[in-house]
């Protein structure tokens, strides 16, 4: 009887111990999001029902997100695989990820950090569905699922209200002459109007639902919200400039009932930033803040405009409108804009202001980024740097000095050209009809990497041409003093290796061409 009095006091004893539980360890997510792609179908390209002549295209990188670092950034998947997989890296709680629909449109989602997600594309549709928790696929669809219950049209109100281009072939395609453009223009965009009032109507609708049934988390309800709500303010803002403004009451109506509802909707704040229509907003209220205005550099058969990003960055760097990481995103965004379009851009100003980000705002990670993405070199070269696919290396000028005495025609391309393959079948034509001549037809690419140039080289079976990438096109002398602000671009160098003609007939002007190289040819041998 004492023993099992004892065993009791013992048992009791532990029961009633003020010392707390160790609390469970639970798992730690990781730190990326991953998107896995079943039979993955392009939408980069899309022939709208209405217009069945003219697709519409877009970026080929159909993933887009806004990462940690607030930059903008594109994935792709490989169409038409039976699977591919892309893993975004973020320690953010909620991501948001737009997938190209339609070419025009986006679908938008919301994933948790450490969600694993499968696409499978029913027909053209991607059906996501989150496989590590449990989250109803209406949510999950929610931008697909309103296109396809609630929309009128092909593709949702906002979008066709933000290409006038659209209403414009409707005109043009009707029969019904008696109303001008203009009015036509009008009238559409009052009825497109009232369909979006509709749209969006439903969106917040269906959206608060979501919230009220506990079916999301207060994070991902204002996320949903407040894509939408910087979407319409970016379409009321520019409704300001057209002249039936007054007729759109209604939609600023939807922002103020938001604005009631929702308070924080509307504070600016840099945890905003994660959202790309928020950033559009932004950059949109700069422009017309700062004017800045268009350079333009003419070619023998076009012409090429570009925003003058150094007076950009100067502009924005001295404004007090927007916070210091606002700030520091346009400035990346200025300087990536200066680095990728660096034929409109001098070698010294690329550099220059890549120092300038650097100084200004001491972001090693994103002075990396830039000098890893553009292969930037601060030593500045004389010569043109070029490498066979074999890995040798000469200059351009070592190979027009071992080519003197031959006529050379240099086609300037690059792998993702579709202006410069489109040439190849023409210069291959040429080269076979000009075979006896004392001619040297020199390809040189480009591109910044290695892998795409070699595979383009067989598939258009260039392999035994004179072919060469060149290594130093930011940072050579010898390139800005070429001045090639577009490709496919064409040079021709007479017999004593001067360059007589920079920007010469294409292949495809097959007579045109002829004419000058054998001009050449005749004067040098005179």
């Amino acid at each position: 009887m004492n023993k099992h009095l004892i065993l009791l006091i013992l048992i009791s004893s532990l029961g009633c111990s003020d010392h707390k539980a160790k609390p469970i360890d639970q798992p730690q997510l990781p730190d990326q999001v991953v998107l896995i792609f079943k039979n993955p179908q392009s939408h980069a390209k899309y022939t709208l029902a209405t217009f069945h002549d003219q697709p519409v295209m877009t970026h080929p990188h159909q993933i887009a997100i806004i990462n940690d670092e607030f930059i903008p950034t594109r994935y792709r998947f490989e169409v038409n695989s039976p699977s591919d997989t892309v893993a975004i890296n973020t320690k953010r709680d909620l991501l948001e990820v737009k997938l190209t629909y339609k070419a025009l449109d986006e679908l938008t989602y919301y994933f948790q950090k450490g969600d694993t997600v499968v696409f499978d594309y029913e027909g053209k549709k991607p059906i996501a569905k989150i496989i590590n928790r449990k989250e109803n696929t209406e949510i999950t669809n929610f931008s697909l699922n309103q296109r396809d219950s609630v929309y009128q049209d092909d593709l949702p109100a906002m979008i066709i209200f933000n290409h006038s281009l659209l209403g414009f072939r409707l005109y043009s395609r009707g029969e019904d002459k008696t109303i001008s453009s203009q009015e036509f223009d009008r009238n559409y965009r009052i009825k497109m109007g009232k369909v979006l009032n509709q749209e969006l109507t439903e969106d917040i609708k269906r959206i608060n639902s979501f919230r009220e049934k506990g079916l999301i988390t207060e994070q991902h309800h204002n996320a949903m919200l407040s894509d939408l709500y910087w979407k319409l303010t970016n379409k009321v803002t520019e409704l300001r400039y057209v002249p039936e403004e007054e007729n759109f009451e209604y939609l600023r109506q939807i922002l103020k009932d938001l604005e009631r509802d929702h308070p924080m909707l509307a504070v600016r704040n840099d945890s905003l930033l994660v959202s790309g229509v928020y950033q559009s907003f932004i950059e949109t209220k700069a422009k017309r803040l700062y004017p800045i205005e268009m350079l333009e550099i003419k070619g023998r058969e076009s012409a090429s405009r570009t925003w003058n990003y150094p007076s950009s960055y100067d502009s924005i760097q001295a404004s007090t409108e927007f916070s210091p990481t606002e700030r520091k995103l346009f400035q990346y965004k200025n300087v990536d804009k200066m680095l990728s379009e660096a034929a409109h851009f001098n070698i010294e100003t690329r550099l220059k202001y890549l120092t300038k980000f650097k100084n200004d705002y001491q972001d090693t990670l994103l002075f990396n980024d830039f000098v890893k993405k553009y292969n930037v070199k601060f030593e500045i070269d004389d010569d043109v740097q070029l490498v066979d696919n074999s890995g040798k290396t000469r200059t351009l000028n070592e190979f027009i000095s071992a080519n003197k005495g031959k006529v050379i025609y240099v086609d300037y391309w690059a792998s993702w050209c579709a202006p410069c393959i489109a040439e190849m079948p023409s210069s291959k034509k040429l080269q076979s009809e000009l075979n006896n001549e004392n001619i040297v037809y020199l390809y040189l690419s480009t591109d910044r990497t290695e892998a795409p140039w070699q595979k383009a080289l067989k598939k258009l079976e260039l392999e035994g041409g004179t072919n060469y990438r060149i290594m130093n096109a930011d940072n050579s002398l010898q390139m800005d003093d070429l001045e090639i602000q577009f490709i496919p671009r064409y040079m021709i160098y007479d017999t004593n290796g001067r360059l007589v003609n920079k920007d010469a007939p294409r292949p495809s002007e097959s007579e045109l061409l002829k004419a000058q190289l054998m001009k050449v040819l005749n004067a040098s041998s005179s």
